[in-house]
């Protein structure tokens, strides 16, 4: 009977979850009230409260899921076999997916950041921890493909996850105009260049020289 109670009780922690994730990235924090969940997931207040404390220990938790279901694709992309450009594909397809199968995730921290990040310090909090694990996670991943430790690779990965961000809200704002199979190159070839001239001092001196760029503009036409 205990065993049945304990399984029973982790299948309605999930369906509030579930509920509570899709709520949050559809109608935002203060348009995703207690009754609405219980009514979406089929699970009595009672439970939610028993479950998750308040309103705010339920988003803490969508938060924990979340992030911890993004952050391990990264890490497990970083650790399979391969050479690098291997690796850093495997973890850009991951991203893909990501932004193609469970487009909410990215879109529910879009909306807490913007809603309620500024009003309540430990959403913020929240949210802190979850871009420097996914920092973490792309820079340990850089170690481990490569052998060796990139020069200020916390840069790359924080500009990484900012064009993440960005291709996400360009989706939401006018998905015919996001060419993913581009924009997806695009990234490669971008993150690829910021290892290579951190690897490069020389590398990074020349594309650094501004009579170097004029010239390629002006012979380019650009």
């Amino acid at each position: 009977m205990a065993r049945d109670h304990y399984r029973k009780s982790d299948v309605s922690r999930e369906r509030i979850l579930e509920a509570a994730t899709e709520l949050f990235a559809a109608r935002g924090y203060a348009g995703a009230g207690v009754d609405r969940l219980a009514e979406r997931s089929g699970i009595a207040k009672t439970a939610i409260y028993y479950h998750f404390g308040n309103k705010e220990g339920l988003l803490a938790a969508v938060l924990e899921r979340a992030s911890t279901e993004w952050i391990e694709a990264i890490q497990q992309a970083a650790r399979q076999a391969g050479d690098p450009v291997g690796r850093l594909e495997r973890a850009l397809a991951g991203m893909r997916a990501m932004l193609e199968e469970r487009p909410w995730i990215l879109k529910l921290f879009q909306i807490l950041t913007l809603e309620v990040a500024d009003e309540k310090p430990e959403i913020r909090a929240t949210l802190q921890g979850i871009v420097r694990r996914a920092r973490q996670a792309i820079t340990d991943g850089m170690r481990e493909s490569l052998g060796v430790d990139v020069p200020g690779a916390e840069a790359v990965a924080g500009m990484m996850l900012a064009m993440l961000d960005g291709i996400a809200l360009g989706m939401q704002i006018d998905p015919d105009a996001v060419a993913l199979d581009q924009v997806f190159i695009d990234l490669r070839r971008t993150t690829t260049f910021m290892v290579a001239i951190r690897l490069s001092p020389e590398l990074a001196q020349m594309f650094d020289a501004s009579p170097l760029i004029t010239t390629e503009i002006k012979r380019t036409g650009a």
